[in-house]
């Protein structure tokens, strides 16, 4: 996928190590990539680490990629890679021997493929979410997002429950009209799943 919205010029400021390309890159992979790891070590919290990690090594190499398709490949490959080595610290535990050994069999590299996918999708399900008006992503965030019932947002923004729902409505209207309800509804449950772990914490 290519992304327009990067600066044309951002690959040689990152070969110079400009902390503002890097910050690009990170914003723009950040969210999938976590996705992505946590689909395979099956924590979000350890996810997020590993993703961290990989953006340090991403940053030590930053003389080394001539594309953002570079930066891209090596994120993935990286993160898939350290989250196998992470599996294979767990060994001792019957079903994450049992998970390693089904990634690194021919039909997990098709498990690791469809999981990039999807950690595209979410990207850009977030991405036309940030573009719906300022009220709207608010009432959908605190909804479908962060869990809070209608009569909690109206309060919150002052304003009425039918406004709430009325937002709410038009908000998966938006949405529908570039992904299947499937999706959709992916994304939201994968955001309470981050939200239920990010509490456990």
């Amino acid at each position: 996928m290519d992304h327009p919205e990067l600066n044309p010029d951002i690959i040689t400021e990152f070969q110079k190590g400009d902390p503002h390309a890097f910050t690009s890159f990170f914003q723009l992979h950040y969210r999938p990539l976590c996705y992505f790891a946590s689909q395979l070590v099956g924590d979000h919290q350890d996810a997020e680490d590993i993703v961290k990690d990989t953006y340090v090594k991403l940053w030590q190499k930053h003389e080394d990629f001539a594309t953002p398709q570079n930066i891209k490949a090596f994120l993935y490959i990286t993160t898939r890679n350290a989250c196998l080595n992470f599996l294979r610290h767990l060994q001792v535990r019957e079903s994450s021997r049992k998970e390693l050994l089904y990634l690194e069999e021919e039909k997990g590299q098709e498990l690791v493929l469809n999981q990039m996918i999807r950690a595209e999708l979410m990207q850009e399900i977030y991405t036309e979410i940030e573009k719906l008006p300022e009220k709207r992503r608010q009432v959908f965030k605190m909804a479908y997002l962060e869990g809070m019932k209608n009569d909690e947002i109206a309060e919150h923004m002052n304003i009425s429950i039918h406004t709430v729902k009325e937002h709410k409505g038009k908000a998966l209207q938006f949405l529908r009209l570039r992904f299947s309800d499937r999706n959709i509804i992916l994304f939201i449950l994968f955001c309470s799943q981050c939200m239920e772990l990010a509490e456990k914490h």
